[in-house]
């Protein structure tokens, strides 16, 4: 017998607002009963010609305070969509309550919230699901693939960009303004990038190299335009990734590159009237040993057949939103692990910390730790945050 879930969201900026509205509609089992913001404007007003939510969630109840909101709204999930430096406190408190968790990504700001939050989900019988949008495009589950079925061989050397020019959101997201209170280190918002590329790598992250262009674009003084980090695994697996935003590239947003030792893969972001294209080629297959496009995108294949059941299934960056969100509604239903656990978003995240560090010391190498390491600890105690 199918489960219902009541489910609530504490953030109700554009994405916090587009996620429970995707949840509601697009997920049979979910329904939004509760959701949680300091500004009641936006849940009972209207925002970007749209209609209040209060009327598009007509069963959802609006609190302004988190707290009050687990204590009285009965949920069995919370969608975190708060700004990107604070999702790890809204998270551990709704899993100590045996709340299921659904959170944006990055999914810690600094090295204490990592340690904390790793304990809340240890001693916690309830689900963290990381919402990585960029694990449910269809480009990357093509790559997730062709690694499976050996096509590729053992990946050695991995490269990543994230190109998108963010000035026209300041207004609308001042947290991503950089500011003396808050400067914008690019590298933090490593997980879109890193996502993917570890998905396919069995082993963490454990040195990187990072450098900073500073502010050349803008000149304001706490802004980093672009930043390249180099990391690297115990087995010498190199990544390198770039993020920037604050350019003027008029490009997409997101470019990957695998080598392998039996193949190669490439996904290219748009170029002007150049559509998004991903490549690959394969010793192992025969007739793939010439570089190949493959008729993938941003929407996985799977939006297609849900989509017949619900036409509301196809939302989010070409519908990777909604496969994110259908994988973890499987999983609560099917009792399975978090398709992408906290784990995973760790490992996602806090190497872009350590990429600050290093940014900050001039291109200094810096270990990577996690919390499930044996040095984990002894790291902490020196109170090593950027």
């Amino acid at each position: 017998m199918k489960k219902f879930f009541r489910l609530g969201v504490v953030g109700l900026g554009h994405r916090g607002r587009f996620m429970v509205k995707s949840a509601d509609s697009g997920i049979e089992s979910f329904k939004a009963v509760a959701a949680c913001d300091l500004n009641p404007d936006l849940f009972y007003t209207s925002q970007r010609s749209q209609k209040p939510l209060s009327e598009e969630l007509p069963d959802a109840v609006f609190y302004q305070d988190y707290d009050e909101m687990l204590e009285k709204a009965n949920l069995d999930i919370v969608l975190v969509e708060t700004p990107a430096m604070c999702h790890a406190e809204f998270c551990a408190k709704a899993l100590k309550r045996g709340i299921h968790v659904y959170s944006d990504i990055p999914s810690v700001a600094d090295f204490e919230e990592a340690d904390m939050l790793w304990k809340a989900q240890q001693e916690s019988s309830a689900m963290l699901m990381t919402g990585a949008t960029t694990c449910g495009f269809g480009f990357v589950i093509a790559l997730q693939d062709l690694v499976r079925k050996g096509l590729l061989g053992k990946p050695f050397a991995l490269d990543a960009e994230y190109i998108h020019d963010c000035r026209s959101l300041w207004e609308s997201t001042p947290w991503r303004k950089p500011s003396k209170e808050y400067p914008f280190y690019p590298i933090t918002y490593c997980t879109h990038s890193l996502g993917p590329l570890l998905s396919i790598l069995d082993e963490d992250l454990k040195t990187v190299t990072c450098l900073s262009t500073g502010s050349h674009v803008t000149e304001l003084e706490y802004a980093h335009d672009l930043m390249t980090a180099t990391y690297q695994t115990a087995s010498g697996v190199l990544i390198r990734q770039t993020c920037s935003f604050i350019n003027n590239s008029k490009t997409g947003h997101h470019s990957f590159r695998v080598f392998g030792t039996e193949g190669y893969f490439e996904h290219l972001s748009s170029r002007g009237k150049e559509p998004e294209k991903t490549f690959f080629n394969s010793n192992v297959l025969y007739g793939a040993d010439k570089i190949t496009e493959l008729p993938v995108s941003f929407a996985p294949k799977e939006i297609e057949i849900w989509k017949r059941k619900n036409p509301a299934a196809d939302r989010g960056h070409g519908g990777a939103d909604s496969y994110m969100l259908h994988k973890f509604e499987d999983a609560l239903q099917n009792g399975k692990e978090s398709p992408c656990d906290l784990k995973a978003g760790l490992r996602m995240t806090l190497p872009g910390l350590f990429a600050v560090k290093s940014a900050l010391n001039g291109g200094m190498p810096q270990k990577i730790y996690y919390p499930w390491d044996e040095q984990w600890s002894a790291f902490l105690s020196q109170k090593n945050n950027p």
